[in-house]
């Protein structure tokens, strides 16, 4: 799994909030706990201290890859669009959202903003750039992230389509030990009636890794 050639990676997860999350399949399914936090019937939203308490909670796979080690991919299938993918170091505070700080980077599906170090919502503040277009996943599908160590990027796809660079040589990955890492919210909070609970990350075994266009796509910067 090292070198210049792509392979596909068995992964677990092993470190996150056990409270928030739980895992199956052997380690390799991370379940959002769901926690019934509505202060009332829809479409009553909650206090946005009570709502983001617990969503977005970084969690971590159990293998890291160290600097100058060559590229590395891995998949996984998700059955929500309300989540952050992207990469933690191993020492990452899994009680702050993917993004968060200064030791986890993540991609906002909802809104292709690539966070990291983003203390505050709805503020540029944190995010470094936005993929060229959004991903829309609807009901779920398969992500995979493309970690180069050499030169300190992450590549974005989604059902085995290319997406872009979420995080480029000047992102701050260069240099660092990463591990994959996730954020999932429960449920959506505005469309609470439907799909809420069990939502989760799956890494998926034994997948080739997907072409990347000769142009490479660009994001917003």
């Amino acid at each position: 799994m090292t070198g210049e050639e792509l392979r596909s990676i068995d992964l677990t997860w092993t470190t996150f909030n056990p409270d928030l999350y739980e895992v199956a399949e052997d380690g390799c399914k991370l379940v959002h706990k769901y926690k019934n936090r509505m202060d009332g019937p829809p479409p009553a939203p909650s206090p946005d201290e009570k709502f983001y308490a617990d969503i977005y909670q970084t969690a971590i796979a159990q293998q890291g890859f160290a600097p100058n080690t060559g590229k590395y991919y891995w998949e996984m299938a998700v059955n929500l669009d309300n989540l952050k993918i992207g990469v933690a170091e191993q020492d990452a505070d899994t009680s702050h959202e993917l993004g968060y700080d200064d030791k986890t980077w993540g991609v906002y599906i909802q809104t292709g903003e690539c966070e990291h170090n983003r203390k505050a919502r709805m503020q540029p503040e944190g995010v470094q750039r936005k993929l060229w277009r959004l991903v829309v996943t609807i009901s779920g599908g398969r992500f995979g992230c493309l970690l180069d160590t050499n030169n300190g990027t992450l590549r974005l796809f989604f059902n085995g389509e290319y997406q872009g660079i979420a995080f480029d040589e000047n992102s701050g990955l260069k240099g660092k030990t990463l591990y994959p890492a996730v954020g999932i919210a429960a449920f959506e909070d505005n469309n609470r009636t439907i799909g809420k609970g069990m939502k989760y990350a799956m890494f998926v075994k034994d997948m080739p890794v997907p072409a990347i266009p000769s142009v490479d796509k660009k994001v917003i910067c």
